[in-house]
């Protein structure tokens, strides 16, 4: 099976940055309420959201994981097929040599 490594990082990095983004106005709600007193969420929502908060962090580091992953595994393919080219261009290169 042949996997599309640039659509998954692609697909890693997109949901990353939206659950970063979602994560960031939580903090910012959260930290307004706590300071003017604001009452904007019930005990109960905030058990709810801390919950929620808590498994978008879990998946946020597994995305990431799997981006950089993704992205070492682009490189090493990258680096392999210059590799290939280079030991070809010295074959023949070298191949030149033995003619003189």
């Amino acid at each position: 099976m042949k996997l599309n490594r640039y659509k998954i990082e692609l697909l890693c990095t997109y949901l990353a940055v939206v659950i970063l983004c979602v994560m960031t106005v939580g903090v910012i709600l959260f930290f307004a309420e706590e300071t003017f007193h604001w009452n904007i969420f019930s005990n109960e929502f905030k058990d709810i959201l801390g919950f929620l908060y808590g498994a978008l962090g879990i998946i946020l580091g597994a995305t990431v994981l799997v981006s950089i992953m993704i992205n070492l595994s682009i490189i090493a393919i990258r680096i392999s097929s210059i590799d290939e080219k280079a030991g070809k261009a010295m074959s023949l290169k070298d191949g030149a040599k033995d003619e003189k």
